[in-house]
């Protein structure tokens, strides 16, 4: 995992497909309409607004063919990674590139302007909500990058 602001960003050259992210992002207002915006034959971002969910009971995911790079525009949440091994909870479902899994998990923070990224393969639980906040809706933006 890749966690770090857009104020402070220094990942931007780690490929061209994450530079091309990355300079979409920091391009990015509150106001991107949601859906999906093409990017490129490789990549694509997903903009949405949910209500996060609760840490009790979170699972964790994991990708095969694509990178995630999560982006906070408004509200804040948890994202929850791996301390440890993990139990597959189900198959793999390759139309949807997701499997999931329970086990135990850390938690970091995450505001606007807040982003991480992970690898196919590593594991990631998102769209947490922090109760220590009012936060109730939170508007963020996934890229998602085939490698």
């Amino acid at each position: 995992m890749i966690y770090s602001n857009l104020k402070n960003c220094f990942y931007d050259n780690l490929d061209e497909k994450v530079a091309m992210c990355i300079k979409k992002a920091k391009a990015m207002g509150t106001d991107v309409p949601l859906g999906r915006i093409d990017l490129s034959d490789d990549a694509y971002v997903n903009v949405m607004t949910y209500e996060p969910r609760a840490k009790e009971g979170a699972t964790a995911e994991t990708h095969r063919n694509y990178a995630d790079i999560q982006l906070i525009l408004e509200g804040e949440e948890l994202m929850g990674v791996p301390i440890g091994s993990l139990i597959a909870e189900t198959e793999y479902s390759p139309e949807k590139d997701v499997q999931i899994w329970s086990g135990p998990l850390a938690f970091v923070t995450m505001k606007a302007g807040d982003w991480c990224m992970f690898m196919p393969g590593e594991g990631h639980a998102p769209s947490i909500r922090d109760d220590s906040t009012s936060c109730t809706k939170v508007k963020k933006a996934v890229f998602k990058i085939k490698y």
